[in-house]
C-alpha cells in the first residue's frame, strides 16, 4: 500500500513539472492605439529580403523583414522622399519632391548604391519639371519617372542627354505613381483620382482607363502590375486588386479601429506584398491570396510621414560603414 501511494505521489509531481502554466493576462490597455495589436501570428516561410521605407521628412529607413531598423540612409539630395525603385544592379533610386515653394531645392531623384551610400542626384539639373514622385525601369535599362505636378508628364531617361516626355492624361495629380507592365509597353499610372490609367510607351499613345468601375476611396496611389495581368493599387482606405479585365476582385485592409490611408506598396517573391498605411505610418505585409497580415511594424515616426516601401530581393548586402548609413 505504501509503495502504491509513493508511486502515485511521484507521478503527480512529474505531471506538474511538464504541464505549462497559463501565461498571465494583462488588462493594461495599449498606449498607442494606432500600432497594430493582436494580429495573426506571422507565417514563417523563406525569409524575405530587407525593406526600405521612404519618409516625407526626408530619410529612408533600412529595415529587416521583421521590422528591425538596420539604419537610415545618409542622403546628399534634399527634399521629401517619395516613391522608390531598385534597378537590376541593386541600386536604390529615391524620388525627391520639391522642398521649397519655388522648387529650387529637392526636385530630383537620388541614387544609392547596393551598400546604401548615396551617389547623388541623377537625371540632370534640369531633367524634371517639378515633384518627381515614382520610378520604373524597362528591360533595356531605361528609366521612367512619374511627376506629380507642373506638366505631370512621365519622363523617359535613356542614353540621350535630354529625357523624352510622355504626355499622359491626368486625373488630378499628373502621373504620381507609375509601374511598367511585363509587356514593356503598358505603363500603368495613378493620378490621385478614382482610376488606374494606362499609356503605351511604345506607340506613345493614351489608352483607356484599366478599371471597369471607379475604385473605392477615389484616391489611387501606389500600384504594381501582377503576373496574371491584373493590378494591385492603393485606393484610400483599402488596397484593391483588379483582375486582367480591370474588375475589382479583392480588397485588403487592417482592423477598422486603425485609421487607414494606403499609399506606397511593393510585391514580394513569396506570394505577398508590402503596403504603407500613411495614416499611422505602419507598414504591413499581406498575403496576396488570403489577405492575411503576415508581418507589420511601425516606422517610429509621426502619422502621415511614411510614404513608400520596397523590397530588396536576393542577397542582402551589409550596410556601409558610418558615413553612408546611420547604423542603429
Amino acid at each position: 500500500m505504501e509503495t502504491t501511494r509513493r508511486a502515485g505521489l511521484v507521478a503527480a509531481i512529474l505531471l506538474l513539472a511538464v504541464t505549462p502554466s497559463a501565461a498571465p493576462q494583462s488588462s493594461r490597455a495599449p498606449q498607442n492605439p494606432t500600432v497594430p495589436q493582436n494580429l495573426p501570428a506571422p507565417r514563417r516561410s523563406t525569409p524575405p529580403g530587407d525593406v526600405y521605407v521612404s519618409l516625407a521628412t526626408g530619410p529612408v529607413q533600412w529595415r529587416t523583414s521583421d521590422g528591425a531598423l538596420r539604419g537610415e540612409l545618409v542622403d546628399l539630395v534634399p527634399g521629401p522622399a517619395q516613391g522608390m525603385r531598385i534597378d537590376p544592379s541593386g541600386n536604390l533610386y529615391v524620388a525627391r519632391r520639391c522642398a521649397d515653394a519655388s522648387c529650387t531645392v529637392g526636385n530630383s531623384v537620388e541614387k544609392f548604391n547596393p551598400m546604401g551610400v548615396s551617389q547623388g542626384a541623377v537625371g540632370g539639373e534640369t531633367g524634371y519639371n517639378c515633384n518627381p514622385h515614382s520610378i520604373a525601369f524597362d528591360a533595356a535599362g531605361n528609366t521612367f519617372v512619374g511627376q506629380a505636378a507642373c506638366t505631370g508628364h512621365v519622363l523617359k531617361f535613356t542614353s540621350d542627354s535630354t529625357p523624352h516626355e510622355h504626355k499622359v492624361a491626368p486625373d488630378s495629380r499628373g502621373s504620381s505613381w507609375i509601374d511598367l507592365a511585363g509587356d514593356g509597353c503598358t505603363l500603368f499610372y495613378t493620378s490621385r483620382g478614382p482610376n488606374v490609367k494606362r499609356f503605351d510607351v511604345c506607340t506613345k499613345s493614351q489608352r483607356p482607363d484599366f478599371n471597369v468601375d471607379l475604385l473605392p476611396g477615389g484616391d489611387t496611389q501606389g500600384l504594381r502590375s501582377l503576373d496574371d495581368g491584373g493590378v494591385l493599387v492603393a485606393s484610400g482606405a483599402v488596397v484593391a486588386r483588379l483582375d486582367p479585365a480591370g474588375a475589382l476582385i479583392q480588397t485588403y485592409a487592417v482592423e477598422p479601429s486603425e485609421p487607414q490611408y494606403w499609399v506606397g506598396l511593393d510585391l514580394d517573391t513569396d506570394g505577398s506584398f508590402w503596403a504603407v498605411n500613411s495614416a499611422t505610418s505602419n507598414v504591413y505585409q499581406f498575403d496576396l491570396a488570403t489577405g492575411e497580415v503576415r508581418r507589420e511594424f511601425n516606422t517610429g515616426t509621426a502619422p502621415h510621414t511614411a510614404v513608400d516601401v520596397i523590397v530588396r530581393r536576393g542577397k542582402k548586402p551589409s550596410p556601409a560603414p558610418p558615413g553612408g548609413v546611420t547604423l542603429h
